[in-house]
């Protein structure tokens, strides 16, 4: 594809849409917006503008040189084989998805049926909104894989839409996805069960939250200057086993998912500390015995919290 290609949206959620506005200011031509309940294809064709239209899904296939499958992730491979089966894919065309935990060989059948290149690109973002989406897409790692010549259109799009392209191997991306929601989803249940545990001590979870927000930033903005294991500091990486050995005696009646997090934190977090030389063995070896036995009165809990 010497030019740039006509694309279509299968999916108008707050990733498509997004792909679609950033593509439309680039100078990319959306021609065709799908899929979503009554009036949302409508919709996001307005948002995107360029001249992009609501139209049924089989057309927008049609469409596309490059057709992006912005569906939910359990809805990709079933859409994509009811299109290729009914030869709606233009061929030659690309046909790609923006999953982070699929390869692009989930959309085999375009490529079998419809002679397609195939691929996936996944902007490593989150997107609670549209408008978001849009503002913090500058500088997003878009991690692309698939067929040669779909990924490297793929790249273009990155870059038009002021993405950085990365590639994949194809068949790392269901760890490379784990490894995204532990960064960030997981990151939130920490912060949840942080405030549960505030909570439990007598501090309400407001409260909490904008006390630790200081420390949250700065721990952050330290872990990505020095790295984790440089930016470790508190009662595990200065050894101190009492200070350790008191938090797993009043954690005894709290919520048994939130005991069993720190004491799965808490192991991890001795390991990084014996990794960068923080922790002194003996002390390191004490405290990974507190936190195992934590997580052994889990299993003596019977799954039954408290």
């Amino acid at each position: 594809m010497a030019g740039l290609p006509d694309i279509s949206i299968l999916g108008p959620g707050k990733v498509g849409t997004a792909i679609g506005i950033l593509a439309v200011r680039a100078g990319w031509p959306v021609v065709a917006v799908a899929g979503g309940g009554p009036g949302r294809a409508q919709a996001a064709a307005e948002a995107i503008g360029g001249g992009a239209r609501a139209c049924s899904l089989a057309e927008a296939a049609a469409a596309g040189r490059l057709v992006l499958l912005t569906v939910c992730d359990d809805a990709i491979a079933e859409l994509c084989g009811s299109l290729a089966t009914a030869g709606a894919f233009a061929p030659g065309a690309v046909v790609a998805h923006c999953c982070g935990a699929l390869a692009g060989e989930v959309l085999a059948s375009a490529r079998a049926r419809c002679r397609c290149a195939i691929g996936s690109i996944h902007p490593l973002q989150t997107f609670a909104t549209v408008d978001s989406a849009v503002a913090r897409m500058a500088g997003t790692f878009c991690f692309c894989e698939g067929d040669g010549s779909a990924v490297a259109v793929l790249e273009r799009l990155a870059a038009a839409i002021g993405a950085r392209a990365v590639r994949i191997d194809s068949g790392g991306k269901a760890l490379y996805h784990a490894a995204a929601v532990m960064a960030c989803n997981h990151l939130l249940a920490l912060l949840d069960a942080s405030a549960q545990l505030a909570a439990a001590g007598g501090v309400d979870g407001a409260t909490w939250l904008a006390a630790v927000e200081p420390i949250v930033r700065a721990t952050v903005d330290n872990a990505f200057r020095l790295g984790p294991a440089g930016a470790l500091t508190g009662p595990v990486a200065r050894g101190d086993v009492r200070t350790i050995a008191r938090h797993a005696e009043a954690l005894a009646d709290c919520d048994r998912l939130v005991r069993e997090l720190y004491a799965a934190a808490g192991q991890y977090t001795v390991a990084l500390a014996r990794r960068s030389g923080a922790v002194d063995p003996s002390a390191g070896e004490a405290l990974a015995t507190i936190f195992e036995r934590l997580r052994q009165q889990e299993q003596g809990d019977g799954g039954e919290d408290h």
